[in-house]
């Protein structure tokens, strides 16, 4: 009996390091975490359990995906009266045509900004700005980004080695961690230094 139940946890085990299943689980992160997500695909990559350009598709297409569920919340947003009435039709054209305008610049700025991509992305649902070229810099901002990050964390991941004895995994994930919790630490002081709350 615990033979069996032990056989079926390393099948479980064995089934989870798939590169299919590292893939699947990459990407629902991303719905999540996003920084742990890219973290966790640089380290499985460096580990060798993924290649690099997997591991980016994979941490690439969940953040994309998660960008264009912002963008149609914001679009079935549309469909609540009390919604519509108070900031649609004629009050949201001078809005639209503004971010239709912006719209390179908002999608890229809104992809390195904490805080920006919530707004921004539901907006664009929201305004009815055209499918089509949302979704083209939506998928150029986020190759930037997770290319950059990955690139980073490899090549930090690199020098950390050469410093001190951790293993790739753990030094290639590390410096995205750090820089991923030094954000909102920054934030918070410059909060505490203008006298506001963190």
């Amino acid at each position: 009996m615990l033979s069996d139940w032990a056989a079926h946890w390393q099948a479980a085990l064995a089934g989870m390091a798939e590169p299919g299943v590292v893939m699947l689980a990459l990407a629902l992160t991303t719905l999540l975490v996003e920084d742990l997500a890219i973290a966790a695909g640089a380290a499985v990559a460096a580990q060798g359990l993924l290649s690099w350009s997997a591991a980016f598709a994979a941490v690439a297409g969940g953040i994309a995906a998660g960008d264009l569920l912002l963008y149609a919340a914001g679009a079935a947003a549309l469909r609540w009266p009390a919604l519509q009435r108070r900031w649609g039709g004629e009050r949201a054209r001078p809005w639209r045509a503004r971010l239709q305008q912006r719209l390179p610049s908002a999608v890229l700025l809104a992809r390195v900004i904490p805080g920006l991509r919530l707004v921004t992305y539901t907006a664009c649902g929201w305004l009815r700005i055209p499918l089509l070229p949302f979704t083209a810099w939506v998928l150029l901002a986020v190759a930037l980004w997770t290319a950059g990050l990955l690139a980073f964390g490899a090549a930090a991941g690199s020098a950390l080695m050469r410093w001190l004895p951790l293993p790739a995994p753990l030094a290639v994930a590390l410096p995205l961690v750090v820089l991923a919790l030094a954000v909102p630490v920054w934030r918070a002081l410059a909060d505490r230094r203008r006298g506001g709350t963190p």
